[in-house]
């Protein structure tokens, strides 16, 4: 049993992912879904073998998929243990926010 997050997943990130390759989309998908640890720079604290087993994903498609994902901003590197890499979700799975930063008008 996994322990993912049914909720809290904005519909027009998930949308998005509808254009990456489904390997690529399996990952992206798997991570917006995940419970992410706020001690590892809410990250998902699951090595990349378990990752790939509950996606039923090729561990080593997985590994050579993870740097794709880094590089076009759908992940980021949250934590690093021994050698172990935690990965959480990028700028680009992030929703937009539509808040407007206030300024100093003085």
């Amino acid at each position: 049993m996994s322990d993912l997050v049914p909720n809290g997943v904005d519909p027009a990130v998930l949308y998005q992912t509808l254009s990456l390759p489904h390997p690529q989309m399996r990952i992206v998908v798997y991570y917006l879904t995940a419970a992410k640890d706020p001690e590892f720079n809410d990250g998902v604290v699951k090595t990349a073998g378990k990752i790939a087993e509950e996606i039923g994903m090729n561990r080593s498609l997985f590994a050579k998929t993870l740097p794709i994902l880094v590089d076009a901003g759908w992940l980021r590197g949250a934590s690093r243990h021994g050698n172990v890499r935690y990965y959480g979700l990028g700028s680009r799975a992030n929703a937009p926010s539509n808040v407007v930063p206030l300024r100093r008008t003085a």
